[in-house]
């Protein structure tokens, strides 16, 4: 099943191209659509989109776009709506122990992990949830989470590139 979801998208990238990263990327951060995790689609839109310094630039930009104004969506929803917000999501399979795991993080860690939780497969989209209920400042959310996903998309970008002679070094 994922391997078909991630072709389709795959395809789009092909087609639509840096859109597509920002569509999906707000759709996985928003909490909208986490059933596709980033570790699958992202580098593959890498791999199709990254061939040189500028393109690299757009990848990240993209990464960054859609990343926090989902996180952002996700901050907003839960900030507001509380708990109740969760008991809405349960239909795309991110149960309350999930939302539980993200608290536990966000009070361990503080507001910094909403930067660093940016790398993290699980932690990604769900740590703009405690953020919203604890109330964290919007700018310091977008901040760190705009600094999370730059991290987030050069990193797969240099990952993905480096063996294939990018940025003409290799």
């Amino acid at each position: 099943m994922f391997e078909d979801l991630a072709q389709t998208v795959l395809d789009l990238v092909s087609t639509y191209g840096y859109l597509v990263v920002v569509v999906f990327t707000f759709l996985e951060a928003s909490m909208l659509f986490p059933l596709l995790p980033s570790e699958v689609v992202v580098p593959g839109a890498a791999a199709l989109l990254v061939v040189g310094p500028v393109t690299f630039a757009l990848f990240v930009a993209a990464v960054v776009v859609g990343t926090t104004i989902g996180s952002l969506f996700a901050y907003h929803t839960f900030g507001e709506r509380g708990r109740s917000a969760i008991d809405a999501t349960e239909y795309v399979g991110v149960s309350a122990s999930d939302f539980e795991r993200g608290e536990q993080w966000f009070r361990k860690w503080g507001e910094s992990s909403v930067c660093w939780g940016r790398l993290l497969p699980f932690l990604r989209s769900v740590i703009s949830v405690p953020a919203g209920f604890a109330g964290m400042a919007r700018w310091k959310f977008t901040l760190y989470s705009a600094v999370g996903a730059a991290a987030f998309g050069a990193g797969v970008a240099l990952a993905v590139r480096t063996g294939m002679g990018f940025l003409g070094y290799g």
